[in-house]
């Protein structure tokens, strides 16, 4: 039992270097024995967790777009006041751009390996769909309107979290709120009657 929460610790700590790593370097400019080094251990041990740096790599982003998913679902299913969803879940998405892990879907994700794309757009396949679900309900639209909805309001999220992160001087709690009061001006005319 204390080995194998020895090995859990030790695959944990690898992933949190991994992460730093790979987001610092990208997939292509980082190696094994690089990554073995900044983590205090040796390359058997390393690939003795993971077999190859793109086991591990994929292992990261797995980790990426569950954490992702959970920040926004917990956002989503923390409270029923539809406009505090919409600034709970464009907090998420700032919350998770502090994150190196955030790097790997977005700036040094390896868009060339089709796992690693796949993974990428069936997490935010599956954000959409959990956000289309509430639109499309509490709008009185149709599944196809909520889903090209909720993928809009997904892109200005994470497109504004982008550009906050990239160097503006506004607060992140600012920048979120502001995000949330334009993305609510416009959900929140939707009339379920109409």
């Amino acid at each position: 039992m204390r080995t194998r929460l020895r090995a859990h610790e030790r695959r944990t700590q690898l992933l949190e270097v991994a992460a730093t790593l790979f987001a610092e370097h990208g997939y292509h400019g980082l190696s094994m024995e690089a990554l073995a080094d900044a983590a205090g251990v040796s390359k058997p041990v390393l690939y003795q967790h993971f077999p190859s740096k793109r086991e591990l790599y994929l292992a990261l982003v797995s980790d990426a777009v569950e954490e992702m998913e959970g920040q926004v679902r917990s956002a989503l299913e923390g409270t029923k006041d539809n406009k505090a969803r919409v600034a709970g879940a464009i907090s998420a998405y700032f919350d998770f751009v502090e994150d190196a892990r955030f790097r790997l879907l977005f700036a040094t994700a390896d868009v060339a390996d089709t796992e690693v794309r796949s993974a990428v757009g069936d997490a935010f396949q599956r954000v959409a769909a959990q956000v289309a679900d509430l639109i499309a309900e509490d709008a009185g639209l149709d599944r196809d309107a909520g889903l090209f909805l909720a993928n809009a309001l997904r892109g200005l999220a994470a497109e504004g979290a982008q550009y906050w992160l990239s160097g503006s001087d506004m607060d992140k709690e600012e920048a979120a709120l502001l995000l949330a009061r334009l993305a609510w001006r416009g959900l929140g005319s939707f009339d379920p009657t109409s």
